[in-house]
């Protein structure tokens, strides 16, 4: 994926994917549900109101079904989280005192901003991973590319273009997005490709280090908490499952 592309047609995999994670509170920073644990979990960092952290999780989920805009999610959710007092009005600081003496960091725009694109391409990192998988007998060479942008970081950009085989360690920690506003992908390709194109495979591994807290493969991580939990099933169950699931 490119870029996310709110406009898309729904993109089944990803909404797939989105509903069936549950919640998890992070009160004090995103750090609280740290890297493979967002794959399971819906969370914002510091909300720790049940019913906003739901509001937010369902307009996420509505954008990514409905494909709407960014404007469109931020102006719907806006007026929830104002009347519920986690928006911060445009000119006030963030962080609000409340009349029991606890400190409430209130939602801007900006971060409305982040939570919606990085959940969307984080869903849509799943749904890609899982069909890169499905045809990786066919496809087995995976094309690293980046946006080149000006705000593109460095240790991002130099991966650029580079192929190593699908089952290279290398994916295990820098499978896009590897931060926060990410615009890193993962092509496909076929050995023909590889030839026509005169690319050669990569064998080496990298020092680098993608972001704090995405040194991880969401699309993996995303597709192993898609299975269901088969510990509480009788053998015979857990055999039926497993045969359905793959």
């Amino acid at each position: 994926m490119p870029d996310v592309n709110y406009g898309n047609l729904p993109f089944e995999e990803a909404i797939d994917y989105f509903a069936q994670k549950g919640y998890a509170f992070s009160p004090a920073s995103w750090r609280d549900v740290w890297q493979k644990a967002h794959a399971r979990a819906f969370t914002v960092a510091r909300v720790t109101a049940m019913d906003v952290l739901a509001d937010i999780r369902e307009a996420v989920e509505k954008g990514l079904k409905d494909g709407i805009s960014l404007g469109e999610f931020k102006k719907g959710l806006r007026k929830q989280l104002e009347r519920k007092g986690w928006f911060a009005p445009t000119g006030e600081e963030s962080l609000v005192e409340l009349p029991d003496g606890t400190v409430r960091k209130r939602l801007t725009a900006w971060r409305l901003n982040l939570i919606y694109t990085q959940n969307l391409q984080t869903a849509y990192s799943v749904g890609r991973y899982k069909q890169q998988q499905d045809v990786k007998s066919r496809r087995p060479w995976w094309q690293y590319m980046s946006r080149l942008l000006p705000t593109t970081r460095e240790e991002h950009a130099a991966h650029h273009g580079v192929v190593r085989h699908a089952d290279h360690p290398f994916w295990n920690t820098w499978y896009p997005p590897n931060g926060f506003l990410c615009k890193c992908y993962v092509k496909t390709l076929s050995s023909r490709q590889m030839e026509a194109r005169g690319l050669e495979e990569q064998k080496r591994g990298t020092d680098q280090k993608p972001d704090d807290g995405w040194r991880y493969n969401p699309g993996k991580a995303g597709l192993e908490a898609w299975k269901p939990d088969m510990r509480g099933y009788d053998p015979e169950a857990r055999k039926l499952l497993q045969e359905d699931v793959g």
